[in-house]
């Protein structure tokens, strides 16, 4: 009997037991939750939505349907997985003190900004952190170090400032517990804003598999603690300001589970790092933008794990090792910026998984080998530009099936790009063309811009291109950038361009096009650069029937051509990105330039987005200059010049306050310049009023100071600085007097007297003329011999 009641009272205090854990852990799902829910109501509006499972009526369901939430098998809340959800706040309002399992927090590429709480030692089970890729500030706290549990801790992509403090990796600290993050294995404090010496307490960290610590202001020199670091296997240094100068290769013989290095954009100068060769594990090694010199050694051959390999920007010199033709795994080749020559190693088409091949900004001769044709199963990227390379471009090139960028420009290309030459119908997957600045001729293909659906960018510029231009995207296309500028085209405008509705780019410049102005491109709504200078385009630019034609045009060039008629008010007062700056998008896809005429010369601008230019000059436009120019407040370049202008300069002008070059030459203004223009054009580096008809006093300014006299040339009637010619009681804002005229030249009297005394003495040389014949007689008969 007594056994009996023992049995059935075990069985009671277990029943008991089993109750007060269960109530235990839904007391502790509830605390949990409210914590969350709490924390929501402080975070973004866009958490309603994406976070809707979260609620105080759904407390019971923590841990089966709450989004981003996982419970570990006693029903605590164990991880928090939030990562890309859109989410903005701070972690503030988070109580960490009521999630004591928590062992994973993501919160990885959303908006949270602040910085991290000091509370956050509580979490004192973490293992995993990662509050990368958000707008936190600040510096890291120490209580950090407190995780002892801690192996992955992503900073990355944030705002944190400040140096590292090296008791966050040491054992003394102000805490009583011992702490120094000693079970780390992958650490990531990326782009980031920190600066100061790397910590030597770095090397304590011999759990290591990642460090990267690029994309910041770290400065010094890289401890040598780093070396204790054997199980690394990713290192990232780049972008940092070292001042170690000399790169130390000591610190890596060590490192023989490494796989991928990059310590670009540094200042590290010497010959290449030979001590890198000997990583043979090393499948990413990134050198580029420092200071190493000499050659390639031989022995690169070496890492024939080697995945993608860069010296981009160094100053290494000397022929295209062969040996990089050995290296079977690679896939990305960038030998660019740099100062390589001799041939393209006919043995890269051993490389049948090179996906990206950078051979650009050298000096490299010779034709382009038809052996990289055999890579037309894996190239996606050919850069060969600004080399000297000759030659035809290889027939084959057409057939490669996966390339999507071919950029050859700035060389000494020669030939066709029309079949049977060239057949770059057959690149169907292009996205980016760049053919410019070579001596290829001939017509351009019929194909240009329909043979690939991806394709954006197409440059032909500079060359001996001729014919009419085929019609361009008959179908509806992503073109974005079309470049034909410097050749020797002709024929009038296709009609297909209106259906190019991603337009952004559109240069026609420096060729022989005959046509009216194109109005119809007015409806491209994304159209930011439009240049068709230099052709033999005539009429007059009737208003357009475009409520709000080019909104987002920034350069406007329709210079040396034969428009006529009054100055397309129109568009000048409708040309929103140089009104109020409506445009935030850039060509980010590839950066090339445009010709424009800037400061009197031709260049290569780039950068469009930040430069507003309105260039109408050398064409046969009348009438006056409208006031409602006065509205473009972000216009930088202005030039009517050449015309046939008549009226007053407006005043209003004086509005564009960042103008920096004003160019009204050569027309037939007349009046006094306004002195809202010296008041308020503090910037402008350039002005020309030259050969027009404008009186009065020249106005004052700090800006207008500057200018010498070939800035009014050709106006009789203007005085003061920096003319000789003074204004009447040696003031501003005051007529010539009559004295100064007289020095100066011609005054009204003498013009009166001139011209009663010359008509009769005009009609008696006349008859003389119409009487004795040729010109030498009347001399003799009015001089004598």
């Amino acid at each position: 009997m007594a056994i009996s009641q023992i049995i059935l009272l075990c069985f009671v205090i277990h029943i008991l037991l089993l109750f007060s854990l269960s109530l235990e852990t839904s007391t502790s799902q509830r605390r949990e939750g409210r914590a969350l829910v709490k924390w929501k109501n402080t975070l973004g509006s866009d958490s309603d939505d994406v976070l809707r499972s979260w609620s105080i009526a759904n407390l019971d369901n923590i841990c089966t349907n709450w989004t981003g939430i996982g419970c570990n098998y006693d029903g605590a809340v164990y991880k928090i997985e939030l990562d890309s959800f859109g989410l903005s706040g701070t972690l503030e309002s988070l109580d960490f003190n009521c999630f004591p399992n928590l062992t994973h927090f993501n919160l990885h590429d959303n908006s949270f900004s602040g910085s991290i709480p000091n509370a956050i030692v509580n979490l004192t089970h973490l293992v995993f952190l990662d509050l990368g890729e958000n707008y936190l500030v600040g510096t890291i706290p120490i209580q950090i170090s407190h995780l002892h549990h801690l192996t992955s801790l992503y900073l990355n992509g944030n705002y944190f400032t400040g140096p590292i403090l090296e008791s966050l990796f040491s054992n003394h600290t102000n805490f009583k517990s011992e702490a120094n993050l000693s079970q780390l294995v992958f650490l990531d404090l990326s782009w980031n804003l920190f600066e100061g010496f790397i910590p030597a307490g770095i090397g304590r960290l011999t759990k290591l598999q990642l460090l990267n610590l690029g994309v910041n202001y770290f400065d010094g020199i890289i401890p040598s603690q780093i070396s204790q670091l054997h199980h690394l296997t990713s290192l990232s240094l780049d972008k940092n300001s070292f001042i170690e100068g000399r790169f130390p290769e000591e610190l890596f013989s060590n490192m023989t589970k490494l796989q991928t290095f990059s310590c670009g954009w540094n200042l590290f100068h010497g010959p290449f790092p030979t001590s890198l060769i000997k990583l043979s594990k090393l499948t990413l090694l990134d050198l580029s933008e420092n200071y190493f010199y000499g050659s390639i050694p031989p022995t690169i051959g070496n890492l024939t794990l080697l995945e993608a390999f860069s010296v981009l920007g160094t100053l290494l010199h000397g022929n295209i090792p062969t040996t990089l033709c050995t290296l079977h795994s690679l896939e990305g080749l960038d030998l660019s910026e740099s100062s390589f020559s001799g041939v393209i190693p006919q043995c890269l088409e051993n490389l049948t998984l090179l996906r990206y091949l950078y051979l650009d900004f050298n000096m490299l001769h010779g034709n382009i080998p038809e052996t990289l044709c055999n890579l037309q199963n894996s190239l996606e990227l050919l850069f060969l530009s600004n080399n000297s390379l000759g030659g035809a471009i290889p027939q084959c090139l057409g057939e490669m099936k996966f390339l999507s960028t071919l950029d050859v420009s700035k060389n000494h290309l020669s030939g066709m790009i029309t079949p049977p030459t060239l057949n770059l119908c057959g690149l169907s997957s292009l996205r980016i063309l760049d053919l410019s600045d070579n001596n290829l001729h001939g017509p351009l293909p019929l194909c240009l811009e329909n043979f690939s659906k991806q394709l954006i960018f197409i440059n032909l510029a500079r060359n001996q291109f001729q014919g009419t231009i085929p019609g361009a995207c008959t179908k509806r296309t992503n073109l974005s950038y079309f470049n034909l500028n410097g050749n020797h085209l002709e024929g009038i405008f296709p009609l297909g361009l209106v259906n190019c509705t991603s337009l952004q780019v559109l240069d026609l410049g420096n060729n022989n096009l005959s046509d009216s102005f194109p109005h119809w491109l007015d409806t491209l709504s994304d159209l930011r650069v439009l240049v068709l200078r230099s052709n033999q385009l005539f009429g007059e630019i009737y208003p357009s029937n475009t409520t709000f034609p080019f909104p987002k045009l920034h350069i406007f060039d329709i210079s040396h051509n034969k428009f006529t008629g009054p100055l397309p008010r129109h568009y000048v007062e409708n040309l929103g990105a140089m009104q109020h700056g409506n445009d935030s998008e850039i060509l980010d896809y590839y950066d090339r330039s445009i010709s424009l005429v800037w400061k009197g010369e031709e260049r290569q601008v780039l950068h469009y987005n930040i430069s507003t230019h309105l260039d109408l000059s050398n064409n046969f436009f009348h009438g006056e200059i409208p006031k409602s120019l006065g509205r473009l407040h972000l216009i930088r370049f202005l030039n009517l010049s050449h015309n046939q202008l008549t009226g007053d300069i407006p005043s209003s002008l004086g509005n564009l306050t960042i103008l920096e070059v004003l160019d009204l030459s050569s027309n037939q203004l007349v009046g006094e310049i306004p002195r809202q223009l010296s008041e308020s054009l503090t910037f402008l580096a350039v002005l020309n009023l030259s050969y027009n008809y404008l009186s009065g006093p020249i106005p004052r300014g700090t800006q207008f100071d500057t200018f010498s006299n070939n800035s009014y040339l050709g106006n009789i009637a203007l005085c003061g600085f920096p003319l000789t010619l003074q204004c009447k009681n040696k003031g501003e804002g005051q007529v010539p007097n009559a004295e100064d005229s007289q020095h100066f030249g011609i005054g009204w009297r003498s013009v009166v007297v001139g011209y009663f005394c010359g008509i009769p003495f005009g009609i008696v040389i006349g008859h003389l003329i119409f009487k004795y014949g040729k010109p030498r007689r009347l001399v003799k008969l009015i001089l004598g011999d």
